[in-house]
């Protein structure tokens, strides 16, 4: 026969560990109970819950089908029935044949009665539903209770004893007692099971609340140095792997009836806090590079009225100590007799798992995991202790706003959204200058559950209507003076959200928008509960279009809170638990910047200071301002710093010393010089991407004690390689980031899996046809992993260039060596089926012709024959985005530019100087003699 198995708290942490190996197992099928305003409410709930879960995730995909395993009836155990309707009841009661009973309230110190409402009142309900489900197929009723029935009881506890005669430390222990009172005296084949402090995975450290010792240990971590207990006190935690298992094996095992189980790790082998501290110490000294204060112990009693002042704190060592107090009693031993019989010896060493749970807890910053989306992060810390503020640099000034002030904002623009017409799946393009305003609809929209289509605020406006008609977008936000004057060519509805705005016929301005002529339809926030689950699509990025028409790439709610919290892990421990500070300069629809500026800072535990960059050009005067501690930029950023070395009098030292030893002083102070002058230092780490950068510049960079490190993403994933703090492996773009999978293809191209890539293309069948292949995704670039698995690119697939004699030759490579030379602005080589390599350059006003030539010829030396620039251009015209030279992010256009400078780049390869200087007065030609041979 089937086995039916009912499952309370399935999306509690447990729960959700049950469920993963009880659906495993063979001729069973899951009933859950699970709460919601609706079914549909009720599936999000659950969806969300088990989203880390590939087993979990793929068995509710079949939800409804006749392949379903599970099926889910949207009830709560506090109501009558169950809260289900009589049918679902009924078939309840016919159906099930075992019932794991895992809800339950876990606050530990809440009034008796809000305990009681689920921990009693709910087993109450339960038991009467098995009641009469033992009159069918019901043979088992698991209750899980916990070892700390045992109150204030010494001793030797055993696992078969109830008695509350010594009292209780919590309210929490108090309902779970009384809970299991009405257990034992049910007429049913029960089984009690009780667990110790539940901890992480063994195998992966994962768990998803960060309470009781992960409490103390972030206190240590923080720098805590004083512990008013004794050293000697033992601490009982058992992994969660551990417990499910035992739950599974015990409730489907036909000796257990009438028995109770201690879930526990054996006395003698648990750990004190001396111990526990003591290797907590060593491992963040290895892994974190974090050197903890030597603990000092002394036992609570003493220090009772200091301890009760930390009583009165958020985050406190009274408090920790308040919630660890039940699981750390030298005078108290489980008896595990029962549990043995059926479970065997307990497997597990807290040694061995432990670094596990600590590398765990650093890398999500002790922040608990939780069922939010990205935009419901962000309000959530908004309500949080930590401080959250924010400023628009605007012409110079810094106008801030307080959380409470942002928060009201978006508010106001959810409603606005709303008397729009507004909904979940709806399609709402921006595009305008990084402000708070342009975060404040970010927010809002996710809210609703519609979908962000963010457009560079750069495209010409005959681009940006072809993007509004592939998404089909219900309305768009206008950011710039620019583009609110060409508003009149857009044929959807227009608001300005830009600070300084006439009104205008055709344009809602932004006061008319947020005070729209309806009532106010939602005032608290917190009780926003998005429409949405982690697979729904979040937003649409538009790919530049490089190569082509821009494509609308979907980003669904779980890729944008993955990639969010791997950013925040990035900095070192204690960067990310200070005071952050970021400065969002990028543009906003950008990949990077819209995540990490957007999103990933509200998954630091520390307080935010979040500054917007109206003005790209501005950047220079604000990044000494404002300093952030962590940075992010494109290469050309680090190529202007150090441009700029060569107009400094130390820097030209520098550079042309022969002396190693003078060299190094030089460079000492150059370091501090450069990095202060460019408000970089107090960054943690400098982190460059979005495009290749010159190896020579990383290099020098580096000999001057500047670490840049190199990253590797595409629209499609934003980030899926990196080079760590530590291992910065120039030449490389790093190593990829946890649970992204890359390999190459047979004639080297990179494919990628991982939790970052996009689901596919909108509205574009052809592309995911062409890019996607049985997971992996064909990146279009060249490249191969070294022994130690960092990746190397060598080129990109569309750009490499193969000349006449069949050599290929990767553009990126000599076009970013040639743009450390003092007056380049930009370069693109030529020579695709031609004999040989010519450049063309767009300067500025500090190039010189003759410096030049000197600098190529170097350059040219440590270049193979096929790369050797022979010829090259110096054009007139500047690159623009209007006329197709570039996109909106400033990647060349080659195509484009191929095709506008077709006659002279076939010219300089078949005509002579003189026929060139005729036909084409606006470019500058030179050749390998060096001698200019036009204006």
């Amino acid at each position: 026969m089937k086995d039916r198995i009912f499952i309370t708290g399935a999306t509690g942490f447990l729960g959700t560990h049950i469920a993963e190996r009880m659906i495993k197992k063979p001729n069973t099928s899951l009933i859950l109970l699970v709460r919601g305003n609706n079914y549909d409410e009720a599936v999000k709930h659950l969806s969300r819950s088990w989203w880390e879960s590939k087993t979990l995730m793929n068995e509710l995909k079949e939800i409804n089908t006749p392949n379903s395993k599970i099926m889910i009836l949207q009830g709560d155990v506090t109501q009558d029935l169950l809260g289900l309707t009589p049918e679902n009841f009924r078939y309840l009661v016919e159906n099930v044949t075992h019932v794991v009973h895992a809800a339950a309230d876990l606050r530990l110190n809440s009034s008796i009665e809000d305990l009681r409402r689920i921990n009693l009142q709910g087993t109450q309900n339960m038991i009467r539903m098995a009641l009469k489900a033992k009159n069918y197929l019901l043979k088992k009723f698991s209750h899980i209770s916990t070892a700390y029935v045992a109150g204030k009881r010494k001793g030797l506890i055993e696992e078969d004893s109830l008695s509350g005669k010594s009292g209780f430390k919590s309210n929490y222990e108090q309902s779970k007692f009384e809970a299991e009172e009405v257990v034992r005296k049910a007429d049913l084949p029960f089984v009690i099971l009780r667990p110790g402090m539940i901890v992480g995975d063994s195998t992966t450290g994962y768990i998803k609340t960060f309470n009781t010792i992960y409490s103390l240990i972030r206190l240590y971590m923080n720098g805590l140095r004083f512990f008013p207990v004794s050293k000697n006190l033992k601490i009982n935690m058992v992994p969660v792997d551990y417990v499910a298992d035992a739950v599974c094996i015990i409730t489907l095992n036909e000796d257990s009836n009438t028995k109770t189980f201690h879930l526990t790790g054996p006395y003698k082998n648990s750990p004190t806090v001396e111990e526990l501290v003591s290797l907590v110490k060593t491992w963040a000294s290895e892994n974190l590079d974090l050197k903890l204060p030597k603990p000092l112990y002394i036992p609570l009693s003493p220090m009772l009225h200091l301890a009760e002042r930390f009583l009165n704190t958020d985050h406190g060592m009274g408090k920790v100590l308040h919630e660890l107090e039940p699981y750390m009693k030298e005078d108290r031993i489980f008896d595990s007799k029962n549990t043995e019989l059926i479970m065997g010896e307990y497997p597990l060493n807290w040694v061995d798992y432990l670094p596990k749970l600590l590398e765990f807890a650093s890398y999500y910053g002790f922040f608990h995991r939780s069922t939010r989306t990205v935009h419901e992060q962000i309000i959530y810390r908004l309500n949080r202790s930590l401080q959250v503020d924010y400023y628009d640099i605007v012409e110079g000034d810094y106008l801030k706003l307080t959380a409470p002030n942002f928060k009201d904002q978006v508010s106001k623009v959810l409603n606005g959204l709303l008397a729009m017409g507004i909904k979940k799946g709806d399609r709402v393009a921006i595009a305008g200058f990084n402000s708070s305003r342009y975060l404040s609809l970010d927010v809002a929209i996710g809210l609703l559950g519609a979908v962000n289509v963010p457009i560079y605020y750069t495209s010409p406006v005959n681009e940006i209507n072809e993007i509004l008609q592939d998404c089909d977008a219900s309305i768009i936000f206008l950011g710039t003076p620019e583009l609110l004057n060409s508003s009149n060519k857009i044929n959807i509805p227009v608001v300005s959200f830009y600070r300084d705005h006439d009104s205008h016929s055709k344009i809602v301005s932004w006061s008319e928008f947020l005070n729209p002529e309806t009532d106010v339809l939602i005032e608290d926030l917190a009780e926003i509960i998005t429409p949405v689950d982690f697979n729904d699509t979040a937003t649409i990025r538009y790919t530049s279009g490089t190569t082509g028409k821009p494509a609308g790439v979907r980003f669904s709610h779980g890729n944008l809170r993955w990639m969010a919290e791997f950013i925040a892990s990035i900095p070192p421990w204690s960067d990310r638990t200070s005071n952050i500070k970021y400065l969002s300069f990028l543009p906003m629809n950008h990949v990077v910047e819209g995540i990490l500026g957007t999103y990933s800072p509200y998954y630091a535990p520390a307080s935010l200071e979040l500054y917007f960059l109206e003005n790209f050009h501005e950047l220079e005067g604000a990044l000494p301002k404002v300093r952030p501690t962590i940075f992010f930029s494109v290469p050309r950023f680090y190529e202007k710093i150090w441009s700029k070395l060569h107009r400094k009098w130390l820097g030209d030292m520098y550079l042309n010393t022969t002396r190693r030893g003078l060299k190094h002083v030089y460079g000492k102070i150059l370091k501090r010089v450069l990095l202060k002058m460019a408000g970089l230092d107090e960054c943690a780490q400098l982190i460059v991407g979005s495009a290749p950068i010159s190896e020579d510049l990383l290099r020098a960079f580096h000999e001057l004690g500047i670490e840049i490190h190199n990253a590797y993403g595409l629209t499609e994933a934003p980030l899926l390689t990196i080079n760590r703090l530590g291992s910065n492996v120039i030449g490389t773009v790093g190593t990829p980031l946890p649970k992204t999978h890359i390999s190459t293809t047979e004639d080297g191209e990179i494919i990628v899996k991982g939790p970052q890539l996009t689901s596919g293309y909108y509205n574009n069948n052809q592309k995911n046809k062409h890019h996607f292949n049985e997971g992996w995704f064909k990146t279009g670039d060249y490249g191969h992993l070294t022994k130690n698995g960092n990746l190397v690119i060598t080129g990109r697939k569309k750009e490499m260039i193969v000349n006449s004699y069949g050599k290929s030759i990767r553009p990126l490579k000599v076009e970013g060596k040639l743009k450390l030379i003092e007056g380049v602005s930009e370069v693109m080589l030529v020579g695709d089926q031609k004999p040989y390599s010519i450049a063309m350059i767009w300067m500025t006003e500090t190039f010189d012709p003759a410096q030049f030539k000197i600098d190529l010829k170097k350059i040219n030396q440590n270049l193979s024959n096929p790369e050797k620039i022979r010829k090259w251009m110096v054009m007139k015209d500047e690159l623009s985005i209007e006329h197709g030279d570039i996109t909106a992010n400033l990647k060349l256009k080659r195509q484009n530019i191929l095709k506008k400078y077709e006659t002279s780049v076939n010219m300089i390869y078949h005509k002579s100087w003189n026929e060139l200087l005729k036909q084409n007065p606006e470019i500058v030609f030179y050749g390998d003699d060096g001698e200019d041979h036009g204006h």
